[in-house]
């Protein structure tokens, strides 16, 4: 698949899980092109992939253009938000387990990608 057709993926986290398993994964996907990262470690970041557009706040990276996923690998208990803000601003979304930290929380995104007509 050509990068204008490709999925513009956008990476919240980039502590152990979104390093050595979540970044990976998305570059050896065709059809998907990881084109932001949000993490506090610009540079970590940048040492593995020179020229990545980094993010340090999570809103402004869903916000921007070209990232139609969201990928989520943060502390567990920012999960929820973070993926409400994504549904919110239109994003297709991803989170690593645990998916929320309790059944109202899963229900209420579920419900809010359904409204949004958004995967989740």
């Amino acid at each position: 698949m050509n990068s204008s057709k490709s999925i513009g993926v956008g990476l919240i986290g980039y502590g152990f899980a979104g390093k050595t398993f979540h970044a990976p994964l998305i570059r050896s996907i065709d059809g998907l092109a990881l084109r932001a990262i949000t993490s506090s470690d610009a540079a970590k970041v940048r040492k593995d992939f020179p020229g990545m557009t980094v993010f340090a706040d999570p809103g402004e990276m869903i916000g921007s253009d070209g990232i139609d996923l969201v990928v989520i690998a943060t502390p567990n208990d920012s999960h929820a938000p973070l993926a409400r803000l994504a549904l919110e601003a239109g994003r297709d979304v991803v989170i690593d387990k645990p998916f929320t930290l309790d059944m109202a929380e899963a229900r209420e995104l579920i419900a809010l990608a359904e409204r949004q007509g958004r995967l989740l």
